[in-house]
């Protein structure tokens, strides 16, 4: 192998790791972008769920949040209640 040829496949090497290299600097500003986005959404959430804590009645507050919803959906409540009746398909 002399030495032209050396560098002909150095320089080839060089740049497909120069082209891997941009393309994970593209990805790597894509999925920070990604984050900032998530993260921004989530503190909309948060600030969303502080304003429906603070029009939720007191005595909604003291009931875990998966309990709520109970007791506006009573139907609901009595669906949860009411044994299955027999040969009923199980759903």
């Amino acid at each position: 192998m002399n030495v032209s040829e050396l560098l002909r496949l150095l320089q080839t090497e060089l740049d497909e790791t120069a082209t891997r290299v941009g393309n994970l600097c593209e990805q790597s500003e894509r999925l920070t972008n990604t984050l900032a986005e998530t993260e921004a959404r989530l503190a909309e959430l948060a600030a969303t769920r502080k304003v429906i804590d603070c029009l939720t009645p007191p005595e909604g507050r003291n009931r875990s949040r998966g309990d709520r919803h109970r007791d506006r959906l009573p139907a609901h409540r009595d669906h949860v209640q009411r044994p299955p009746r027999e040969g009923a398909p199980r759903p």
